[in-house]
């Protein structure tokens, strides 16, 4: 499904894909199997394919790589994933990476999304989604070493670093996660606090000497579920400088049986109503498979009402990006306003955070 836009809006449209700056802080590039029943042996299997034509064919100009879909073919919980497996995804990904230098910059600094637009690449920015470094706190050097500068500081569960949104306690940081947040301050690695629980992101936000991410999040305002984030945590963030970004996850933002992009366009409004369009930006979570199908067989999901929509229509995968743009302007955004959230915020984030 493409959003209907009028004569002028189609102008309109093609005009800022021009020269339009179009970043995802939170994809998951990587094809998964057909069948989602397939995906854990596909995970254990340890031979992916990544997705940088869908990549592309969605305009957009960098993506954050949100690794760990892996990790969940080796434990049954992505909260208490391996080390040595989150490396592993790492390194075969930007093996492909290298592979695909003609048509691929891996991003290790806000410039080189700028150079990648200039040359006609896409840039992949690697990012994990949970820090799975145990209770060693060099691992986050290590991460950094092999390229990571945005990685989610906790994911669902309770670990060493904090509680996650899922955990039953509310228990905010450990000391051994206050190291971790100024170990990641100091080396220059963004925080993503978008799994993060309510204390542990209040008090992260409040400690980090940077400003941090939620990188693909929902209002609980509008649709209020553990995913998503009460307005206390997003106003936070944005006053210390930091990003808030939308999610299109199927049946996060909705609990209508056919759900489309006008949904996550709901959630465009009030974040920018909320916090002020300097500090909103693009977070999609899409993948290049069965998203439903990954949450029923991955992630334990199986009861039809929470899950009553098979997809959402118009933001499925990485190759619907260009619709956000399209959904803004038919929402009356300026031009000046949908830059701004197509990229530019995360754009200057970047560089307030890892250069």
């Amino acid at each position: 499904m493409r959003v209907a836009l009028d004569a002028a809006q189609e102008l309109r449209f093609k005009r800022l894909m021009e020269d339009l700056v179009l970043i995802d802080a939170h994809q998951h590039p990587m094809v998964l199997a057909a069948d989602a029943n397939e995906m854990p042996a596909y995970f254990r299997g340890n031979a992916y394919q990544w997705g940088f034509e869908a990549v592309k064919a969605g305009g957009w100009t960098a993506v954050a790589t949100a690794n760990l879909l892996s990790c969940l073919g080796k434990e049954p919980d992505a909260s208490f994933s391996r080390f040595a497996d989150l490396v592993d995804e790492i390194g075969m990904m930007l093996a492909d990476v290298h592979k695909q230098s003609e048509h691929v910059l891996k991003v290790n600094r806000a410039q080189d999304i700028l150079d990648a637009q200039q040359c006609g690449r896409i840039g992949f920015l690697p990012t994990v989604e949970h820090l799975s470094i145990g209770h060693e706190l060099h691992r986050v050097d290590v991460l950094y070493g092999i390229g990571v500068r945005l990685a989610g500081l906790t994911y669902m569960r309770k670990s060493y670093i904090g509680d996650g949104q899922y955990e039953r306690t509310d228990c905010g940081l450990s000391d051994f996660g206050v190291e971790v947040v100024r170990r990641m301050n100091d080396i220059g690695m963004a925080i993503d606090l978008s799994h993060a629980g309510s204390r542990t992101a209040l008090e992260t936000i409040e400690l980090s000497a940077a400003p941090v991410v939620f990188s693909h999040n929902a209002a609980s305002a509008i649709r209020p579920t553990r995913r998503a984030r009460s307005d206390e945590e997003l106003q936070a963030c944005a006053a210390r400088g930091g990003l808030c970004c939308v999610t299109a996850v199927p049946n996060s933002l909705s609990d209508d049986p056919r759900q489309d992009i006008e949904c996550v366009l709901d959630h465009y409004d009030y974040f920018v109503k909320l916090v002020g369009i300097d500090h909103v930006g693009i977070g999609t979570d899409t993948q290049i498979g069965d998203h439903v199908g990954f949450h029923r067989v991955l992630l334990g999901r199986n009861a039809p009402d929470t899950l009553p929509a098979p997809y959402l229509d118009g933001l499925e995968s990485p190759a619907d990006g260009c619709n956000i743009i399209r959904g803004l302007i038919a929402r009356g955004y300026d031009d000046a306003s949908i830059r701004k959230i197509a990229g530019q915020n995360a754009l200057d984030f970047f560089r307030r955070t890892f250069g």
